[in-house]
């Protein structure tokens, strides 16, 4: 088990002990302490992904292109890692497609049949920023995800809208502790673990990870 993860799951077990031990007459105390101490595995929503061809593509509201691209390439290798058998279409290859057909024209699932995918993966992103003012980092973005199934003529098969995504959870970062290249490849990586958690299956302590790992770095 890999450390970090062995330390975040004992402060959380340590943490709700102290919280249960301040309840009066807490019977459950100890089982408690073993379900957050074990974790808990949330399975995928949408399933469908094992052994098929699949195009990630993301489209801001402020035609960022470059930054649809690099969260497409987060959320493609979080997929690699987790999908058993996926076969994802390269991003270079996807970034050709769209070159050649021209940005404004684009459709979904046009991207799918241009690149011979058999499902798509369509990100929205949208109101993304990085600071709360102008010392404050404040990640925040709005994003929808649709999936589409290339092998039934394009049809929606899932479609998730997320509530606002903002990092970090704990507050503002002042802005001259790190760049905002970093902040922002930290941000766009929680965004990407925020979308992908949907097609496979992860353990529910690392929803309240990220923080702490971000504020450890």
């Amino acid at each position: 088990m890999d450390v970090r993860m062995s330390a975040r799951k004992a402060a959380l077990v340590l943490g709700s002990a102290w919280i249960l031990m301040t309840v009066p007459g807490c019977a459950g105390f100890w089982s408690q302490m073993l379900y957050f101490g074990q974790g808990q595995m949330v399975p995928a929503e949408y399933d469908d992904l094992s052994e098929r061809r699949v195009a990630v593509v993301c489209v801001s509201e402020n035609s960022s292109y470059g930054t649809g691209q690099v969260l497409a390439r987060e959320v493609s290798g979080i997929l690699r890692r987790n999908v058993e058998e996926i076969d994802l279409v390269r991003p270079d290859q996807i970034a050709d497609w769209i070159d050649r057909e021209g940005w404004d024209e684009i459709d979904y699932r046009e991207i799918g049949r241009g690149v011979k995918a058999e499902r798509v993966i369509a990100i929205d992103l949208a109101g993304f920023g990085l600071y709360k003012g102008s010392s404050m980092y404040r990640g925040r973005a709005h994003v929808t995800v649709t999936v589409y199934d290339m092998t039934d003529q394009g049809r929606e098969v899932f479609r998730k809208t997320l509530p606002e995504v903002r990092f970090p959870l704990t507050g503002p970062y002042p802005v001259g502790d790190i760049s905002e290249a970093t902040f922002r490849r930290t941000f766009l990586q929680v965004l990407a673990r925020n979308i992908t958690k949907y097609f496979h299956e992860y353990d529910l302590l690392d929803d309240f990870g990220a923080d702490p790992a971000f504020i450890g770095t």
